[in-house]
């Protein structure tokens, strides 16, 4: 008979988010998160981005993508 060695994880690493540690990375989430709150108001009938006349019901796409490219463009220059 055999004897396997079983290594076992630590349950701390499964439970371990890491922040950003660039400029990109802490405007992409803001970015992000204002996506999701401008489209949140939205819906709810009331428009944060008035000023920028029929452009802003585009806006939440916009923030998004650009705070996911900033991520990106962080995480690459670790």
């Amino acid at each position: 008979m055999k004897k396997i060695k079983v290594e076992q994880q630590k349950s701390n690493d499964e439970m371990m988010i890491e922040l950003p540690r660039g400029v990109f990375g802490y405007l992409g989430i803001l970015l992000i998160g204002f996506a999701v709150v401008d489209y949140a108001a939205s819906r709810m009938g009331t428009n944060l981005t008035a000023f920028l006349g029929p452009m802003s019901q585009f806006t939440p796409i916009a923030a998004g993508l650009i705070g996911g490219i900033f991520l990106t463009i962080s995480d690459k220059s670790e």
